[in-house]
């Protein structure tokens, strides 16, 4: 898989090898919504006396990914867990706006390569936010919820597995891409066997219609939300 970094030379004063790479944790800039830079960051790290920049890479909000801290260095972004993690920065304030789509799009992909390079599986134990670790806000409130609901994993799962896509019909032109289902038989063949699962552990619930079998009558799942759900259920994540 070949991610385009741009690499950004920054000059670190020390660094150390990190011997073992089993988790990722995902930030953002808090404070105020800027695009901030791995130049910059780097800055405001140095002054406050870090080696540089404690972030490995940095995701601009039109989704270039910028090279931190070597990736092979022990980060500075979550106390008492850089020894293992790699820690990715995505810029913004995610307490008061929301990811672009490509900023989304793109750390998907990179989460992909890098657990594909690491051998770390691709889910919500080892791709969190930084606030899952210790008493902070970071990521924010509305990235924390793409990685709690399994958006970020998902997608990176895709793109870790972009063969497993042809056993989903492609989406067809016209009023299918925005038609609605509401109930297990109603969705494609492909999807029920997820949906079903999902709706028997309590993960999906209508709201009180039920069909014959005594399942959910009013789902009201879209095209997308399934092609999500099954490609979280192939992550194991259901």
């Amino acid at each position: 898989m070949a991610i385009k970094i741009v690499e950004t030379d920054l000059d670190f004063t020390s660094l150390t090898e990190r011997s073992i790479t089993d988790m990722i944790v995902i930030h953002h800039t808090g404070g105020n919504d800027i695009d901030a830079s791995a130049e910059q960051i780097h800055g405001w790290h140095k002054n406050q006396g870090w080696a540089g920049i404690g972030y490995h890479y940095v995701i601009r909000k039109d989704g270039t990914i910028e090279r931190g801290r070597p990736e092979w260095a022990i980060g500075s972004h979550a106390y008492g867990e850089n020894s293992h993690t790699i820690g990715i920065h995505i810029s913004g304030d995610f307490d008061s706006a929301q990811p672009t789509e490509k900023q989304i799009e793109n750390c998907a992909e990179l989460v992909a390569d890098i657990c594909i390079r690491y051998g770390i599986p691709i889910d919500t134990d080892h791709v969190v936010g930084h606030g899952e670790l210790m008493a902070t806000s970071c990521p924010g409130t509305n990235l924390q919820a793409l990685l709690n609901d399994g958006t970020i994993t998902g997608k990176a799962n895709w793109y870790a597995n972009p063969g497993k896509e042809e056993i989903v019909e492609p989406e067809p032109q016209g009023a299918r891409s925005t038609e609605r289902f509401n109930t297990v038989s109603a969705c494609p063949e492909w999807a029920q066997p997820t949906i079903r699962k999902m709706v028997e552990k309590g993960l999906l619930a209508g709201k009180g219609a039920v069909d014959a079998d005594g399942l959910p009558a009013d789902l009201d799942l879209s095209l997308d939300m399934l092609r999500l759900f099954v490609v979280n259920d192939r992550a194991g994540l259901y």
